[in-house]
């Protein structure tokens, strides 16, 4: 008639007096965790297939990109970047792509005080667009 008080509902306010309630709310609990444990996987592969993926250049952006590393090589290694004895314009680039590397020839404008010419270079440059090797 009168409901049982047990010790242990007085103590922890989820325990419950019906034991079907405990249960059911035991079910929910491992419910939640199974789903927010699914939750935090699905959250994690998402940002590892979203970082993962690694967008190609387009070709405009690695010609652009060529042309940079070729201008920043012949200022670096030609002149040590005193531009204010000779001058360097990288005018165009064709290229090949090879799989390691990119073999190019380069329209390059060299102006000095008493000299304007254009003329073409060749060159391999690394993938990463940081190692320039002249070529003959």
């Amino acid at each position: 008639m009168y409901p049982r008080i047990s010790l242990r509902s007085a103590v922890h306010p989820f325990i419950l007096i019906d034991q079907g309630w405990l249960i059911s709310l035991n079910k929910l609990y491992l419910l939640l965790k199974k789903s927010l444990m699914r939750f935090r996987v699905l959250t994690v592969l998402f940002f590892v297939f979203l970082f993962s993926c690694q967008a190609k250049d387009t070709p405009a952006d690695v010609k652009i990109d060529l042309m940079q590393s070729m201008q920043a090589y012949l200022y670096r290694t030609q002149v040590n970047n005193d531009s204010s004895a000779v001058k360097y314009h990288v005018k165009d680039v064709v290229y090949f792509e090879d799989p390691i590397k990119y073999i190019c020839d380069f329209t390059v404008n060299m102006k000095e005080r008493n000299l304007d010419t254009t003329g073409i270079m060749k060159a391999t440059v690394s993938k990463d667009f940081k190692t320039v090797n002249r070529l003959n």
